[in-house]
């Protein structure tokens, strides 16, 4: 088993066992650990994967974004995780979170509402304004219509969006942008 996976299973996220991801973000990840920068999480909930991510990316801050903030008290235990309200359909909420942490943003995760209208809404009005380089992953994709519309807004912009299937749940699916 990798290293993601087993930090997964330690903090008892759902990325593991419900989900299938952990593997995919592994294979994307495990040659960069080191020079990772900065995480975003966008929907936190109490906050297992944020402290996953503290442990895989040793040079990281790690930010949680959740309508809930509340929900998470790890910024007591880890000193490189920074917890942001947001609102994911919130355009100012996005633009204020982006304020906060910079644009410079290594990996940004979208497990927030599973919304599809939230999923592209966010998508749309982030993947323009993030650094190149970026790899912006979106969880629990239900509609494959949020990747079509993502390739479609962004087909004059070099991005790469890839559909990767996990699991056999119907919101086993990943949404991967990359520049």
């Amino acid at each position: 088993m990798d290293k993601l996976s087993k930090l997964g299973l330690k903090y008892g996220t759902d990325k593991i066992g419900k989900h299938n991801y952990l593997l995919v973000y592994y294979n994307l990840f495990k040659n960069r650990r080191e020079s990772v920068g900065k995480v975003i999480e966008m929907g936190i909930a109490e906050g297992a994967s944020l402290a996953m991510w503290n442990d895989f990316f040793p040079n990281a801050m790690i930010y949680g974004a959740d309508i809930q903030p509340e929900r998470v008290t790890l910024e007591l235990k880890y000193p490189r995780i920074q917890i942001q309200k947001c609102d994911q359909s919130s355009q100012s909420d996005l633009i204020e979170l982006l304020n906060e942490t910079g644009s410079d943003i290594d990996l940004f995760i979208d497990d927030g509402s599973h919304k599809p209208e939230d999923q592209l809404f966010t998508a749309l009005r982030l993947l323009e304004i993030l650094d190149k380089g970026v790899v912006y992953i979106i969880e629990d994709v239900k509609s494959i219509g949020v990747a079509v519309a993502i390739q479609e807004a962004l087909r004059y912009n070099d991005y790469k969006v890839e559909i990767i299937e996990c699991g056999k749940r119907y919101d086993d699916r990943l949404v991967i942008c990359q520049k």
